[in-house]
């Protein structure tokens, strides 16, 4: 059982998939160490939550033009030019981070990283990567096995959340130190990264060599811009509950990312072995129903943990919580991948995750200030409110498709 679960889960895996997932590996690392310590980080070097919402949402903000930019130029010129550069971008990023503790540096570093941070498999560079290495039965193994591949690589950065804590206990750094020294060893894990990319071979026929081409008219407008409108409701929920939910235990729990690291990692552990029956729930209820009760779940979930005042409570609702969202994320990277033609994935994914990442851009910031003026657990219940409208527009948009 064990062999044939393995033996599915390699379907699709070429050489150069195989490399690309390799890189795609180690740079997870580095966002499962910023996941649980960046927020963090922020508010021990002083930053008040409306600040480090404003640091959170020049990432999202450069992000999500950064999607539309790379998504179409990769459909034109290439992918692995921009899997090389998103490389050295993150690079950057932590490298600044190591350097400094100026707000408006980290705001630079902030803006430059994230124009690296597509090295999740429905990031339309690697989407486009894929679908051009893949036929449309072979995708969903690929997804799913990358799902699995991250899950662990994320797992293992999460569960060094701890360690700036350790070097502060036991080699006497101070806190900005401590956390520093981790952060230049992120940017060489990123470069690490580089070498699965350059034996890649590239993928995509249309590669322009320097005459002159028409510019390419996209066909499927509106499937495009529908699944655009359901994922920045999607976005702009998730980031609401996420973006600052390490900072909401520093603050309501007194807990901070030496216990939350472990915690996280044991959450994102769990879910590679979910990833394992989402081919069976799909088979039984179709991606858009499986993908319409995980958000009214997720949904449900958020508002749970926001009432919870007891720890333990809130610990088990937010390992649930994440259970559940990313349970759907290979369902969703799938379903992405053939909504349209295979010339124009890379551009459809990238406008699509454009419109989410616009929407998040505003979340971490107005996340801030209701911690600071409001109530610390209002952004749960916006969150909610909207990951239960993502449900309701996938239904009405793309029930047919199932």
């Amino acid at each position: 059982m064990i062999m044939e679960t393995i033996d599915r889960l390699r379907v699709g895996f070429d050489r150069d998939i195989s490399l690309l997932t390799g890189s795609m590996f180690t740079r997870r690392i580095v966002m499962g160490f910023l996941q649980v310590v960046r927020a963090i980080y922020f508010a021990l070097l002083g930053f008040s939550p409306v600040e480090i919402g404003l640091l959170l949402s020049v990432a999202t903000l450069i992000s999500a033009l950064n999607n539309i930019i790379f998504g179409y130029l990769c459909d034109r010129y290439g992918r692995k030019p921009f899997l090389v550069l998103g490389c050295i971008l993150s690079s950057v990023r932590t490298g600044l981070f190591a350097v400094t503790t100026d707000f408006w540096l980290l705001a630079v570093a902030q803006g430059v990283g994230a124009m690296g941070e597509g090295v999740g498999a429905g990031q339309p560079v690697v989407s486009g990567y894929i679908t051009d290495k893949t036929d449309a039965l072979e995708r969903p193994n690929v997804y799913s096995t990358m799902a699995i591949t991250n899950s662990l690589a994320t797992t293992i950065g999460l569960a060094f959340g701890g360690l700036p804590q350790y070097l502060e206990s036991t080699m006497g750094y101070d806190v900005v130190g401590a956390h520093q020294v981790l952060w230049a060893v992120c940017t060489v894990i990123n470069l690490v990264s580089l070498v699965f990319l350059f034996p890649l071979k590239e993928s995509h026929k249309r590669v322009v060599t320097g005459e002159k081409q028409e510019p390419r008219k996209i066909r499927n407008w509106s499937t495009i811009l529908k699944f655009s409108l359901v994922r920045s409701t999607s976005g702009f929920g998730w980031s609401m509950v996420n973006s600052l939910m390490t900072l909401y235990f520093f603050y309501k729990f007194d807990v901070g990312s030496d216990a939350l690291g472990p915690i996280l990692a044991v959450a994102r552990f769990i879910s590679m072995f979910t990833y394992l029956v989402v081919p069976r729930v799909v088979d039984s209820l179709g991606p858009i129903n499986t993908l319409v009760v995980s958000r009214v779940a997720s949904s449900v979930l958020t508002v749970g943990f926001a009432l919870a005042d007891w720890y333990p409570l809130a610990v088990v609702l937010m390992v649930l919580l994440r259970l559940v969202v990313l349970f759907s994320m290979p369902i969703r990277q799938t379903f992405a991948s053939g909504m349209v033609d295979p010339e124009e994935t890379a551009t459809a994914i990238g406008i699509s995750n454009s419109a989410r990442m616009g929407a998040q851009t505003v979340a971490p910031s107005l996340a801030g200030y209701m911690f600071e003026a409001v109530s610390l657990t209002l952004p749960f219940y916006t969150g909610a409110l909207l990951l239960a409208l993502n449900g309701v527009l996938y239904w009405h948009y793309f029930r047919d498709r199932d």
